[in-house]
């Protein structure tokens, strides 16, 4: 029987999202994912909204010379990847051409200047292989994996091509154990965290109810018979962290480490974070984004800095070595208590950290008349449209603000160009190949005295 509600156009664009945009006859727009820039695909409606259909790739009629062939077995199953399609010149290119349509869409022409056109993208060191750490959803008959398509159904994983292979290689042991399959019936989803320093990995379980004896007992077949885990931890809600092979609950998750290198300035550091907290998962393209935003730093003045939304302090502590005084905010207990920590075994005394919802720190700063040379902002996806019109009343000459989403960072600086700044620099860097999630790093000069 002829399947129903198909079309075919010719895709126009990818936009946010990772979509790839084409129209029907009476001009509709569709979006649908796994296609690319001019090619003629066959797809099938799935939902009709006022202003936009969704479909689904039914066929691809004629294919891009980008396309590739993915090498992932499920891809297209799982909903992690959506790039896997084309090659990495062309995911630089692709992404590179959403974030200027962002920002041309919200902001004007405020890179309509050749001479501050964006830079060529920053290129991930790996391809694959540079996710520190994965997250896989458990159903309830203890099936894992990863979600399918703007679904909540779970495709099985036994192996993904973005996790480092010391991950997977724990991951593909305890497929066969019977022992973690006994205890991921009590979980919604568990964690594999990669530990740097020790070489080693950390399973954090998501457990549904206080653990038991028999519960600890499958944990400690599971480290003895697993290379490479060195702890297994479960989030129990509303009891906290436990350690079954110990059989407590910690007052203090295990900590994990990697050493940052800046050549540069003939520096390294160790930073340190908590596991179950927030780190980058590309840790060598982490690497070079604290370099460029050291680069940028320095390019102006900063003897007083401010870092909103600091972390464990990836970029105060190293921009600190630079001489300068640095205030960093966060309101996650855990990330204040890792830069508190990581200051001191640095060695680091010109750099403060406080606890405090970012909006709320901002005000109280313009309350007791503070001033930066310098601000850094590293927000969530969501962005900083609460705080962006404060900004400028702290008299910066820089701001320097490091995103990871095309369309709010595209918002708020359509608030912060008026305030008397202009674009300096924008450089993408590309933190999640095979994906079409772009980090970008802006540098705002303030224009106007």
């Amino acid at each position: 029987m002829p399947e129903k509600n198909l079309h075919t156009l010719l895709i126009e664009k990818l936009v946010p999202g990772g979509y790839g945009l084409g129209r029907v006859d009476e001009g509709i727009v569709v979006l649908v994912r796994y296609v690319l820039p001019g090619e003629k695909v066959v797809v099938r409606e799935v939902t009709r909204k006022k202003d936009y259909i969704s479909a689904i790739l039914r066929e691809v009629l004629s294919p891009s010379p980008d396309r590739i062939e993915p090498p992932c077995p499920i891809y297209g199953l799982c909903g992690g990847c959506d790039l896997q399609h084309a090659g990495p010149d062309a995911q630089i290119r692709l992404k590179k051409a959403i974030l200027t349509e962002s920002l041309h869409r919200a902001a004007g022409n405020i890179i309509s200047d050749p001479l501050v056109a964006i830079e060529n993208s920053l290129a991930a060191p790996k391809q694959f292989g540079y996710r520190q750490r994965i997250r896989l959803q458990v159903d309830g008959e203890g099936n894992y994996g990863f979600f399918r398509p703007e679904s909540h159904l779970l495709e099985p994983v036994s192996r993904c091509l973005l996790a480092r292979d010391e991950l997977n290689n724990v991951l593909q042991q305890m497929h066969a154990s019977r022992s973690f399959t006994e205890l991921v019936t009590h979980c919604d989803a568990f964690e594999l965290l990669f530990n740097p320093k020790g070489n080693d990995t950390f399973l954090l379980l998501h457990f549904l109810r206080k653990p038991r004896p028999a519960d600890c007992l499958s944990a400690r077949d599971l480290a003895d018979k697993t290379n490479g885990i060195s702890a297994i931890l479960m989030q129990v809600e509303g009891y906290g962290l436990y350690d079954p092979l110990t059989q407590t609950f910690l007052s203090r998750p295990p900590i994990l480490s990697y050493t940052l290198a800046i050549e540069e300035n003939e520096t390294d550091f160790t930073l340190t974070w908590e596991a179950g907290g927030f780190c980058q998962v590309n840790l060598e393209q982490n690497n070079n984004l604290v370099k460029l935003v050291l680069e940028m730093v320095a390019s102006g003045p900063h003897k007083r800095i401010l870092d909103l939304y600091c972390g464990y302090g990836n970029f105060s502590l190293p921009v600190a070595k630079l001489g300068s005084e640095v205030l960093g905010i966060d309101v996650q207990n855990a990330a204040i208590r890792s830069a508190q920590k990581n200051a001191m075994q640095n060695g680091i005394h010109n750099c403060r950290f406080e606890k405090k919802q970012v909006p709320v720190a901002v005000n109280s700063l313009l309350a007791a008349g503070r001033s930066f040379e310098t601000i850094i902002l590293d927000p969530p996806r969501q962005g900083a449209s609460e705080i962006v019109s404060l900004l400028p009343k702290l008299s910066p000459e820089q701001i320097i603000y490091v995103s990871c989403n095309p369309a709010t960072l595209a918002r708020d600086l359509a608030s912060l160009i008026p305030a008397g700044y202009q674009m300096s620099r924008l450089v993408p860097v590309d933190m999640f190949p095979q994906t079409h999630h772009l980090e970008s790093v802006i540098l705002l000069k303030r224009s106007i005295p």
